[in-house]
């Protein structure tokens, strides 16, 4: 026992031995000059520099080509308020499991002793009038037994103070990090923007920091303060002197590899991952800039152009409704005799009889009077419609709003710009919103939402329910107008934190709109075997959640289920065409035809025409189907994007075979609907154009998607994003216009002449 304790007191002692044994070195430090040493554990040196009177702070650069990683060289460098220190060789994790890479070369960048000073200073050129001094020692240390080399050299960061429009050029490492200093110069620039460049995949993150020191510069505590983003080729920040009002340091941190940049985050399968995760030069040259940034009065006239833009376009609008009621085709109705007036109470709704669905079912050709029986209950069916969608947006709105509110004050709270897919090149903040100007673009939507439902009321009163033309129902043209000002809202909201998990916000109402066109124009011609509005919103809802397991996990299952869904939807939608909804009556009369006669004759269908145009409708329905898992497998498309080009492809689909088919049955299309027809082509190519040139694109990682980053188009404040925003409000307006207008031609046709298509 006795011998155990007097092994245990040897271990201290040896230790003692070491430590008296430490021969430590003092030696004058020399600015710009290289300083080598050869040593080993026993000695430590210590180099103190001179007091500096400097405004730019030092840079300390040490290298070693015989530093081992078991016994690395330890740098710590003492100043009046702070130590900072590092090993060399510089040692980095890596994503992989146990994985490191380490560095020879390292380099830091000390914070200036008297930067709150200079911070606060008023001046605006580097000649302060203010006394400064930077004072700092720098020390060696390694436990290495076999001698190993070290040079240091310190000096000046020349380029640490940033001015405004002179690009600059940067390399850093992950041993390597460097940082600069701007500050706001001049009141009435509001904010500054930062743009960044670069030639090599080598991922960066990007950080502005507040001015004051320490400054967190190392891969492992850049996240600790201020605002950050990860870029590999280019990226920009937009800062406003409200948020530094002393400036800011501008901080660049190389990654040991590029998972944050080319997989983190990614919804492209790992396949579609063209990036490599360790590349074998990890230096990155960088460019950038820092521009001045929009002030105020530039937010104040970008708003208003905005507005007033859109009210020249509702009072043109306005003036070209009451034209063509004073004037167009519709000045010609004249209530008759039989309308219905307040009093009128509507007769019990005939019974459909088997004979009737016989005689419905057996005839090649129909007339709008054959299945408009119930004129006051198609009236309610439809105006059920605008209170289901009513319904809906007040309890979908809601909890998106307080979402994306929460996600945004995330982003003030922990300045992560990677959690929103940004145009960061063109995004303008303002109250609390990283860039209101894609949130505020949506107002046109709004506004013409708003105008639309005026249209539909003022038209109501100027033609009410009649028994000529075409069966009105105001109800889904409202529902369509709600539709639209509500995209409008959820549009905006999507847009203050756009992202994979958000983006079913900017498309749910999309989705409405283009099922309630649908559902319009084969309402014109078939009242009484419409959808019901119970039916159409409880298959939108399957969509709408098919969409959120597509966007959440798109794997070949969802795609499966998805085909075998859309299959059978698609044969039963198609079935309830051509039988005119009484499908299983169809089938038992076919089943009877084909006991009862020739089984050719009996399957030869009655109305061919309809039986063609539903056959070629479902060749196209199963083209794009086809189509879009192409894309979609290439890394194209998501499938959120892809179900609502299915959807507005289905509806353009339906329209142009409307209209062919008017022409057909010999109608003519009114000049009302030809001029709202061509304009809304216009404008839909138009917006097209700005629509498919993204700027961003969240199925990549943040990194990656800033590298479709483009900077603004129009008065400095709105890109092609935003563009396509204001162009195409008014294309679904035109388009709305057109359909309210289609049969006008009709309007004072008696039902028993127009014929069902």
């Amino acid at each position: 026992m006795i011998a155990a304790a007097g092994l245990l007191l040897l271990v201290p002692l040896a230790d003692c031995a070491h430590i008296a044994s430490l021969n430590i070195e003092q030696h004058q430090g020399n600015y710009s000059q290289v300083m080598p040493f050869l040593f080993n554990q026993t000695t430590e040196h210590v180099l103190v520099f001179p007091t500096s009177d400097s405004i730019y702070p030092y840079r300390v650069k040490a290298w070693s080509s015989g530093a081992k990683l078991a016994s690395p060289v330890l740098v710590v460098v003492r100043q009046e308020r702070e130590v900072i220190s590092w090993q060399v060789p510089f040692v980095v994790d890596t994503t992989m499991k146990d994985g490191v890479v380490h560095f020879h070369n390292t380099s830091r960048t000390l914070c200036h002793n008297d930067m709150p000073r200079i911070a606060k200073a008023k001046a605006t050129s580097r000649i302060l009038p203010i006394q400064l001094s930077q004072n700092f020692i720098i020390a060696l240390s390694t436990s290495s037994l076999a001698n190993v080399d070290i040079s240091v050299m310190v000096e000046e960061e020349r380029d640490f103070y940033l001015q405004e429009g002179r690009p600059y050029e940067v390399s850093v490492s992950p041993s390597e990090s460097k940082y600069y200093y701007y500050k706001f110069h001049d009141k009435k620039n509001t904010s500054a923007m930062i743009e960044i460049n670069s030639d090599d995949d080598v991922c960066l993150t990007v950080s502005i920091q507040d001015s004051f020191c320490p400054v967190f510069d190392l891969d492992k505590d850049i996240t600790y303060e201020g605002k950050y983003q990860t870029i590999n080729r280019k990226g920009g920040m937009t800062i406003r002197q409200r948020e530094f009002p002393d400036g800011f340091f501008l901080v660049f941190v190389a990654k040991a590899d590029n998972y944050q940049c080319s997989q983190k985050h990614s919804v492209l399968l790992v396949e579609h991952r063209k990036q490599h995760l360790i590349l074998a030069n990890r230096t990155s040259t960088i460019t950038f800039t820092i521009n001045k940034g929009i002030n105020g009065k530039e937010y104040e006239i970008a708003s208003l152009a905005t507005l007033g833009a859109l009210l020249s376009f509702c009072i043109v609008s306005t003036i070209m409704i009451f034209a063509f009621t004073r004037w167009g085709t519709i000045s010609k109705f004249r209530p008759s005799g039989d309308e219905l007036d307040a009093d009128w109470e509507e007769p019990p709704e005939p019974p459909i009889t088997r004979e009737l669905k016989h005689e419905l079912l057996s005839r090649q050709a129909l007339t709008v009077n054959l299945l408009a029986r119930a004129p006051e209950k198609d009236k309610r069916r439809s105006y059920n419609y605008l209170w289901h969608i009513l319904s809906i947006a007040i309890f979908y709105s809601i909890p998106v709003v307080q979402l994306v509110i929460t996600y945004q004050r995330v982003v003030n709270r922990t300045g992560d710009q990677d959690m929103c897919y940004y145009n960061f090149l063109c995004a303008n903040p303002a109250f609390g919103l990283s860039d209101f100007n894609h949130i505020f673009s949506n107002v046109g939507y709004i506004i013409v939402g708003i105008l639309f439902l005026g249209v539909v009321l003022h038209r109501q009163t100027k033609i009410p329910n009649s028994s000529t033309g075409i069966p009105v129902h105001y109800g889904v043209y409202y529902a369509m107008g709600i539709a639209l000002i509500i995209e409008g809202i959820l549009s905006a909201c999507y847009h203050i934190c756009p992202s994979q998990s958000n983006y079913q916000f900017d498309t749910s109402f999309m989705y409405v709109m283009a099922v309630l066109c649908m559902i319009k124009l084969y309402q014109n011609r078939h009242p009484d075997v419409n959808a019901t509005a119970y039916a159409t919103f409880t298959v939108l809802g399957m969509a709408i959640f098919l969409a959120m397991i597509g966007i959440l996990n798109g794997s070949l299952t969802v795609w499966i289920v998805f085909v075998v869904i859309y299959s059978l939807l698609c044969a039963y939608i198609s079935f309830k065409i051509y039988f005119i909804s009484f499908v299983f009556d169809g089938f038992k009369q076919l089943k009877q035809s084909l006991k009862s006669s020739n089984k050719v004759e009996a399957i030869a269908p009655i109305r061919k025409s309809r039986f063609a145009l539903l056959v070629i409708a479902n060749i196209i329905n199963y083209a794009m189907l086809i189509t879009g898992l192409c894309l979609y497998n290439t890394g194209v498309t998501d499938f959120g994007t892809f179900l609502l080009g299915l959807l507005m492809g289905n509806s353009v689909l339906y329209a142009v075979f409307y209209t062919g088919m008017k022409l057909v049955n010999g109608e003519r299309i009114c000049f009302e609907a030809i001029i709202y027809g061509l304009l809304a082509i216009a404008a839909w190519a138009t917006a097209a154009v700005y629509f498919l040139d993204n700027a961003t694109l969240w199925t990549v990682t943040p990194a990656e998607s800033r590298q479709w980053n483009q900077e603004c188009i129009v008065m400095s404040f709105y890109d092609k994003h935003d563009v396509w925003h204001l162009l195409s409000a008014p294309a679904l307006y035109l388009t709305f216009m057109f359909l309210l207008s289609l049969d006008d031609d009709l309007v004072d046709i008696k039902r028993e002449e127009i014929t069902v298509f």
